[in-house]
């Protein structure tokens, strides 16, 4: 018997959000609307040129996003990553625990990882990441027990940084595997997914059992449109969950496809649209619900967080989809 909804092990960072426009991203030698990883000194350039900016902050990390937001549903969820000896190491912690997710913390000695998020007013963000201690985990914060008592394990292409992380998804996978707990994998990124190609197609074929991507993401991934990449996802067995904007999503498994049609809203902030998306989604499979239902719970959460700045859905939302 599973007493774990949701499982994962991810970048465990602090967002902070601040709002902007094309010239601050022009001034900074910025790519609009990617992830970029710095390091210590382009990050504080970019902090010390919105010093007198207000900043939103919160928890960040693409399936941090999500299982904070499952935990807020109602989900038993477990979370495992690395922070640092510092304030914001501590500010991860306490929430975790406010939120009622069981963590898994290492503390080690860097500053915790920080995503420096530039909003603009098309609703874009530009995401600037030093990673920190966030990527200095190995397999020994694999939380083995809590993902063989898991539904479903989830995590992020994000988490293909180094070999030590690498080696720890790898170890995670094969215990998900060995247990029968569904793998959920999100692309996370097409900078990720652009890197790691051949392994991203290597773990769709052989672990996932759900995919999230995008259509940016999937064209880089098979050279195809989401209708193809579709297939190729499925073909493995997998249930493939392809966002595709503002003309909704593309759910398709075995030989069924369904058209998820968007939640009409005001984009304000597209940070973490994706991972509410998941977030939503894999609240319906947990729930045991039909694969169209999970898409429009997943539609709905996705809506939701782009309607404000920050990756924080709504009290109205949550409880929209717990009624669907």
């Amino acid at each position: 018997m599973k007493s774990l909804d949701v499982v994962s092990i991810c970048n465990a960072l602090v967002d902070i959000l601040v709002q902007a426009d094309d010239r601050d991203i022009e001034n900074l030698s910025l790519n609009k609307g990617i992830m970029h990883l710095v390091d210590d000194a382009k990050q504080m350039k970019v902090i010390e040129h919105f010093a007198d900016k207000h900043q939103t902050v919160e928890l960040g990390g693409s399936s941090m996003n999500a299982i904070r937001t499952l935990a807020s549903l109602g989900a038993k969820t477990s979370f495992a990553g690395s922070v640092g000896r510092d304030a914001y190491g501590e500010l991860i912690d306490k929430r975790l625990g406010e939120i009622g997710i069981k963590g898994k913390l290492q503390h080690v000695e860097a500053h915790t990882g920080i995503c420096f998020i530039l909003v603009t007013p098309d609703g874009e963000r530009t995401m600037n990441t030093n990673l920190g201690a966030s990527c200095l985990f190995d397999e020994t914060i694999v939380p083995e027990q809590d993902i063989a008592k898991a539904k479903i394990f989830h995590f992020a292409g994000y988490q293909w940084a180094n070999p030590s992380q690498i080696k720890a998804i790898r170890r995670a996978l094969d215990i998900a595997q060995a247990n029968d707990t569904l793998i959920s994998f999100d692309l996370a990124d097409p900078f990720v997914v652009r890197a790691n190609r051949e392994a991203f197609i290597e773990v769709i074929r052989d672990y996932a059992d759900i995919v999230f991507s995008n259509r940016e993401e999937t064209k880089l991934l098979f050279d195809s449109t989401p209708e193809t990449a579709a297939n190729f996802i499925t073909e493995s067995g997998a249930i493939a969950a392809i966002k595709l904007g503002a003309e909704g999503a593309l759910v398709g498994h075995g030989d069924r496809r369904i058209s998820v049609k968007p939640v009409p809203t005001q984009v304000v902030d597209t940070t973490a649209a994706g991972d509410m998306f998941a977030a939503g989604f894999l609240y319906g499979m947990v729930q045991g619900k039909p694969l169209d239902v999970c898409g429009r719970m997943a539609a709905e959460m996705a809506s939701d967080v782009i309607s404000r700045l920050g990756a924080t859905v709504s009290s109205q939302a949550l409880s929209s989809v717990k009624k669907l």
